[in-house]
């Protein structure tokens, strides 16, 4: 950049790039693969330490940190930033003593400040910093396995769930000791170093942004902060559906309500992927000044309109993850209602099954509907262009959405669209396609009968649908806002910031 050094960014991830597919980790790559003269340092928050990368990284991808959370339980195992001298350095400087006087005043605190409902966000910044640089000099295992870490843990609980409405039934030890186990694995980003970069982006207001409020705190490094889905409402969503006990929910809101908090309050801008995300986001304290809509991009020239043959089938493709949020039972439901209208209806589903038991609900409920000859399940694609091409309408059927890449993509190639009206779709779709409620099988049913019924409307939003995203969504708009974002924060970086800690 002007034969200066390239701004170096700290980019980092959770359960989505480089590891696994999906809209974020679209993004992700086109924001790498697009801005060669700015380095990149990917910090992936995994689940496990064996995911195999799914993308070839940008070669101005200078490092790819994988951090695991889950499949181990002592992190220096995974350590390549550390030798060996100074994994044992940590481990045998991990006494009693230690942990006693140094990490259980700090951890009590901490516990206290994550377990309330009206933490102070600044003072809980301070303690993650001070958390984080003690795992820099002692042993995380040793530590969180250590009778004071069980101790503080259980006297933190029982304070903040004692501040409960009565009669609250008290927790079992199996309960306590689930919460335990998980706080040990969630934390456990806090064991790894954080890399120096000029600028720290988290992809989503979650545990993998963590690292960027310590760069901040720590270096002064500015924080910009990418919202696609609003991370907050699907925690909720997805934990009353996955986590039976309701106090292990309750400890889990708790700690996801304050960590998406704390990074609203420690980011220098907070960049949602629509407008629809800003209403959370100010409605949880953020700042207009501090919101800055950008929206995704795609290339014109990749995802384009190729002539469509004159077919005899009437044809219906969807495309994405199949998990409960994408909501392909509801257009499964859809597809029953239009097959006595459609004799040569055919109906094609792309996408991986990353929720295994609910691609077998979906599965049961074709073979229940009779629906075989009609509904096929295809996998993922690597010619999404393809599909957006050959379908006469694509469905969108999604309960929970932000901005998705495949509704603009396949707007880009011309298709004619029904999707639910959630998340930032209507700011995507405009006028140039049908949105109808989410959960309402009978209203997609006729959105999409309507389109099958009339080629001339698909025709017509189709052209308005490629006019719109040429107009608002093309890549070089996303990454020129980006580039522009960055050097606008480098500008501003402070001067001063906290002192780390030291043994």
């Amino acid at each position: 950049m002007n034969g200066q050094e390239p701004i170096s960014v700290l980019l980092t991830t959770e359960g989505t790039y480089p590891f696994y597919t999906g809209g974020v980790s679209t993004w992700c790559h086109r924001l790498t693969h697009g801005l060669p003269d700015i380095d990149f340092t990917v910090l992936a928050v995994v689940t496990n330490p064996s995911p195999q990368s799914k993308y070839d990284l940008a070669p101005n991808v200078r490092q790819l940190i994988k951090v695991p959370q889950w499949g181990l339980l002592q992190p220096a195992e995974y350590s390549g930033h550390q030798p060996t001298s100074v994994v044992l350095r940590n481990l045998w400087n991990t006494t009693p003593q230690v942990t006693a006087t140094r990490f259980k005043p700090i951890f009590e605190r901490f516990l206290a400040l994550l377990l309330s409902s009206d933490c102070d966000k600044e003072e809980l910044g301070e303690v993650l910093l001070k958390l984080h640089g003690y795992f820099q000099w002692f042993d995380y295992q040793k530590t969180m396995n250590s009778v004071d870490a069980w101790n503080v843990v259980q006297d933190a609980l029982s304070a903040a769930w004692a501040c409960r409405p009565p009669p609250t039934e008290q927790p079992t030890l199996a309960e306590v000791k689930q919460v335990y186990r998980l706080l040990y694995h969630l934390l456990m980003v806090l064991h790894f170093p954080i890399p120096q970069s000029d600028i720290a982006h988290s992809s989503a207001a979650s545990f993998c942004g963590l690292p960027c409020i310590l760069a901040k705190l720590a270096h002064g490094t500015p924080y910009v902060l990418t919202e696609h889905g609003v991370y907050l409402r699907e925690q909720y969503l997805n934990l009353r559906r996955q986590v039976e006990s309701f106090f292990v929910r309750w400890f889990l809101y708790r700690v996801v309500e304050n960590v998406v908090e704390l990074n609203y309050y420690f980011a220098d801008l907070v960049a949602p992927v629509c407008a629809y995300n800003s209403r959370w986001e100010k409605h949880l304290g953020v700042p207009q000044s501090r919101v800055k809509v950008i929206f995704n991009g795609v290339d014109p020239e990749k995802f384009s309109p190729h002539r469509r043959e004159n077919s005899r089938r009437a044809g219906v493709s969807s495309l994405g993850l199949i998990y409960p949020l994408k909501g392909q039972r509801d257009l499964i439901d859809a597809v029953a209602m239009l097959r006595p209208k459609f004799d040569n209806l055919k109906v094609r589903f792309y996408g991986a099954p990353v929720d295994r038991e609910y691609f077998d609900s979906c599965l049961s409920k074709v073979a229940e509907s009779e629906l075989d000859d009609c509904v096929t399940f295809l996998g993922s694609t690597k010619e999404p262009w393809r599909v957006y091409n050959e379908a006469e309408v694509m469905a969108f059927p999604s309960i929970s959405e932000a901005f998705p890449y495949v509704v603009l993509e396949a707007m880009s190639c011309g298709a004619a669209i029904v999707a639910t009206d959630v998340g930032g779709v209507r700011e995507a779709v405009g006028n140039c396609g049908l949105l109808v409620p989410a959960r309402t099988p009978h209203a997609m049913a006729e959105a999409i009968s309507f389109l099958l019924s009339s080629a001339t409307e698909r025709e017509r939003l189709g052209h308005m649908a490629r006019a719109r995203v040429l107009k608002h969504f093309t890549e070089e708009q996303f990454l020129n806002s980006y580039e522009s974002t960055y050097c606008k924060l480098l500008s501003r970086r402070p001067q001063q910031f906290l002192p780390v800690y030291s043994p």
